[in-house]
């Protein structure tokens, strides 16, 4: 999701100065210590740099640090992209670091299962503690076989973990004591659960097809794919929108969280070149190697950056939580403004009714109209009212009116629908007369009439009785029954 990774708020100065230009400065500097001792002093590019004023030489290392500096920053895309896998996801080692993400995923998905499973256990056990008041040989049975009730966390494949290790020490036989010794370890597990559950929502994304090589690449997923999880929002179509109604210190704060990414980033790509560009020079000059301290000099010094490139990626992927979480916060609050600001005036009531709407927003700003041409709806369509009539004589006018018995034994319910042609000049066709039953509720079989005439209907809620013609003036009184639900399971 390259637009997420640009500049939000238009305060580029900070982010340029802080993001990139702070990080080129250091290796510009770490450079000339460390590299350029590496390179022969006759070198005709050093020759010409030495040769000129002291004045030129500051211009010139300035108008490289800047060329530098729009260079890196131009190239974070392509630098992020290379951090996260995708050029090379499909090569040997990105394929067999991609399985190892995997792995983990499935594992922790296994630990989250078996967690889950044993905490319903000894919920259920607390329970009976409590109701039963302590059958004391149940309870040190449950305290000396428990782990085996956790066993899928106990698998070879697994690691021991430190809440799965249980203290042996007497807490006595009271009640009291053994429900504090229960509700100990029950908590141990529940918390065990709520920081796998965590970790996973933050460490990868929702599908194992979406895993990536590093997990820089899995942590950024993440959160991009969280408004697609949470509301049915494809990010990559609606970000850039969204990005337009973000309030200006909120932005701010979205490109101060991805500032500090960018420096972690910078630095650790950059030290990286560093490090690489000193091993180069040394294996293609190696005359200044002349004893054996000037050659662990330069292997330190190359271990050294690319440790730092390593640890600047490790700081990398703790700021993405910090950014991921402004990212997220976003599409939770500005959401409904957005929804309004592109036209749309639903007001979905469940989060399903939600995402049913953003998918299929997201789904015509990205492929366009369906192949039935079927279009989302701008606002929503309000059901009508029941009952209600209509008639094939449109200029006729109808009366209704809606009434209902219930018998006290049966508890079935009878509703009337009286139809009125008020009209004094024509008679009303064809009258059909829509209802709506509440949803505990079923229909009766054969129970609607007009007197003592059967009246045929359609429809499976509304129906649709079919009442017929009505001359002026005259009216008819449609009844059916209704029987509840509970009464019929």
């Amino acid at each position: 999701m390259t637009s997420i990774l640009s500049s939000i708020s238009g305060y580029f100065s900070k982010s340029l100065i802080l993001g990139t230009f702070l990080p080129v400065v250091i290796f510009i500097v770490l450079s000339i210590l460390f590299l350029v001792p590496l390179l022969p002093s006759d070198l005709s590019l050093i020759l010409r740099f030495q040769a000129i004023d002291k004045e030129w030489k500051v211009i010139g290392i300035s108008f490289v640090t800047i060329v530098l500096t729009g260079l890196v920053y131009n190239l974070n895309i392509p630098i992020l992209r290379l951090y996260e896998g995708y050029p090379w996801r499909y090569s040997w080692i990105g394929v067999w670091l991609t399985r190892r993400h995997t792995s983990k995923f499935n594992a922790a998905l296994n630990r989250i299962d078996a967690l889950r499973a044993c905490r319903s256990l000894m919920e259920a056990a607390a329970k009976d503690l409590k109701k039963n008041n302590a059958d004391e040989r149940f309870v040190n049975e449950f305290f000396e076989n428990w782990n085996a009730l956790a066993s899928p966390l106990r698998d070879s494949k697994f690691k021991n973990y430190p809440w799965l290790i249980w203290s042996t020490a007497p807490v006595g036989t009271e009640l009291g004591n053994t429900l504090v010794h229960w509700e100990s370890i029950k908590d141990k597990v529940v918390d065990a659960y709520s920081a796998y559950r965590r970790d996973i929502k933050t460490s990868y994304p929702e599908r194992t097809g979406l895993i990536l090589p590093t997990r820089l690449g899995n942590a950024i997923r993440s959160f991009e794919f969280y408004s697609s999880r949470e509301y049915g929002i494809d990010s990559i179509a609606l970000w850039p929108r969204l990005i337009g109604i973000i309030p200006k210190d909120y932005a701010v704060a979205v490109d101060d969280a991805k500032t500090t990414f960018d420096f972690m980033m910078n630095c650790s790509a950059l030290s990286l070149l560093l490090s690489a560009s000193m091993l180069l020079a040394g294996m293609i000059y190696p005359a200044r190697f002349t004893s054996i301290w000037p050659l662990v000099e330069w292997l330190v010094a190359i271990s050294v950056f690319a440790s730092l490139s390593y640890l600047f990626y490790v700081l990398s992927i703790n700021r993405v939580s910090a950014w991921g979480a402004l990212v997220k916060g976003a599409f939770d609050l500005y959401r409904w403004e957005l929804l309004k600001k592109i036209g749309y005036q639903q007001e979905p009531k469940s989060r399903e009714a939600e995402r049913k709407l953003w998918s299929e927003i997201s789904r015509q700003m990205i492929y366009g109209d369906r192949y039935d041409k079927t279009f989302q709806d701008y606002s929503q369509v309000a059901e009508p009212s029941h009952p209600f009539v209509c008639t094939t004589s449109a200029k006729v006018k109808l009366e209704i009116t809606k009434g209902m018995r219930v018998n006290s034994w049966t508890r079935v319910v009878t509703f009337y629908v009286r139809v009125k042609n008020i009209d004094p000049n024509f008679a009303a066709a064809d009258i059909i007369v829509t209802d709506k039953l509440a949803d505990d509720f079923e229909y009766e079989w054969e129970s609607a009439k007009i007197g003592n005439d059967n009246v045929s209907l359609t429809g499976t809620n509304p129906y649709e009785f079919n009442v017929g013609n009505l001359p002026r003036t005259a009216e008819v009184v449609l009844s059916y029954n209704a029987v509840p639900r509970k009464k019929i399971s």
